[in-house]
């Protein structure tokens, strides 16, 4: 695989920034007291940059980015919980080598029987410097990767992007803390590290393009820090990157423009979603970024009833069957009126047998959908594929109305093949009321 130059001289910088924070760690007062600590436990505690939050346990947030025990999310979230608070660290150490880093926001320390040095409050700067340097020592061994950085990256100490763009050149760091350093870099950069977040944009996407419409920044190699730069654009203060994001979106490779695009869908900026109405009804786009721009404009953080309003406008000229299938599965977001337009869809005779389907399918899957509708939809079908279909969809329902529609379709459908197929579903439910049914039937 050929690199980009820029990415070539990163690999220079990165084994000098692990020389460096050898360096680093041995000078620390606080790496010194570490090390001289008993086997046990270490607590450390220092101030928090403006914006952190915790809840004393699992739970941290800083902007967009939520922490909690083994999951991490990256959006809109709501935590009330989540108070500003001191960071604390609980670092086990083993013969003066630290082998768990533990990262705390708010609350107070839990009462252990174990060994315990408490160090207290240090300062922000050291205590940046000081889990920077410790990173390539744990970054293996860290139970949760996710986490590895939130003590260097939270701790009040000013601009740490040299840092971080150190840490996601390294080719010597694990795929994770390179990602992770690119996430951050977003969350806490501004203009000037939008020119480093577009050199790994554009170092990956060399491979296939997927079919699937998530994602993926944990991919291995350079693919997986191309998506991971590109969300990351999509964080930086005042929508700086927002730009460069549309330029990777209309001008990129292949792979790098479906990537683009997804990512454009959860900045939730008026540029972003001008830029995918652009491609989705730019007839000279690939068919797979075209769905991909709907996909993301539909499942983006927020996404005003307007913009389902624009997809539901745009339908009738749409030709891929593809996009219009996105366009179906996004409805199945909008609170608004997605059902009804669903169910409209469903029952057009104009529409292709499969359009038709999926658009009852997605129907389905919404609990804003009435089940009388659904109903009224097998009732009316007189395509015996559509007809079962509708029965298949009215099986995954979990209310009585449904139930009770199956019921009567096992015992009374004038069509043999669908009471035998209303049968088939109702024994793949736990109820005692089919139960009876089933046996009352057998018994005749």
């Amino acid at each position: 695989m050929q690199f980009p130059n820029s990415l070539k001289r990163f690999r220079l910088v990165g084994l000098l920034a692990t020389v460096a924070s050898s360096s680093v760690l041995a000078q620390n007062d606080l790496a010194t007291r570490v090390s001289r600590a008993p086997d046990g436990v270490v607590r450390v505690q220092f101030t928090s940059r403006t914006g952190t939050c915790g809840d004393g346990r699992d739970a941290i947030g800083f902007r967009k980015a939520f922490f909690a025990e083994s999951f991490q999310s990256i959006g809109d979230w709501h935590a009330p919980t989540c108070v500003p608070g001191p960071v604390r660290v609980a670092l086990t150490v083993t013969s003066g080598q630290v082998t768990r880093v533990k990262t705390y926001v708010g609350g107070s320390w839990a009462a252990t029987s174990g060994r315990v040095t408490d160090v207290g409050m240090v300062s922000p700067l050291e205590a940046a410097s000081y889990f920077f340097a410790l990173v390539p020592r744990v970054e293996r061994t860290a139970g949760d990767k996710s986490r590895v950085l939130l003590p260097a990256v939270l701790a009040d100490a000013g601009d740490v992007t040299p840092q971080l763009t150190a840490l996601a050149r390294d080719d010597g760091r694990v795929q994770e803390t390179r990602r992770q350093a690119l996430q951050w870099l977003g969350l806490l950069g501004d203009a000037r590290v939008v020119p480093t977040l577009v050199a790994f944009a554009r170092g990956g996407g060399t491979g296939p393009v997927s079919e699937d419409v998530d994602e993926d920044d944990t991919a291995s190699g350079v693919k997986g820090l191309a998506t991971a730069a590109m969300a990351a654009l999509g964080f930086v203060q005042n929508g700086a990157g927002v730009p460069a994001l549309i330029d990777l979106a209309r001008n990129g490779r292949l792979g790098t423009r479906k990537s683009a695009v997804f990512w454009l869908g959860q900045v939730g900026d008026g540029r972003a979603i001008a830029t995918l109405h652009t491609i989705i009804e730019n007839a000279g786009e690939d068919e797979r970024v075209r769905a991909h721009a709907i996909f993301a404009l539909s499942h983006g953080d927020d996404t005003p009833a307007s913009e389902f309003a624009y997809l539901r406008a745009i339908f009738p000229r749409l030709t891929s069957t593809k996009m219009k299938e996105q366009v179906l599965m996004g409805m199945g977001e909008d609170e608004s009126n997605g059902s009804v337009w669903l169910i409209a869809k469903a029952r057009d005779s104009g529409e292709s047998l499969e359009i038709r389907k999926t658009a009852l399918f997605w129907a389905g899957q919404r609990e804003l959908t009435s089940t009388r509708d659904l109903i009224a939809v097998y009732r009316g079908a007189t395509e015996p594929s559509l007809k079962e279909h509708a029965l298949f969809v009215l099986s995954q329902r979990k209310d009585e109305e449904a139930l009770t529609e199956l019921m009567r379709i096992a015992q009374n459908d004038g069509d043999r093949k669908m009471r035998a197929r209303a049968m088939f579903w109702l024994g793949q439910k736990d109820d005692p009321r089919v139960t009876k049914f089933i046996a009352d039937r057998i018994s005749r």
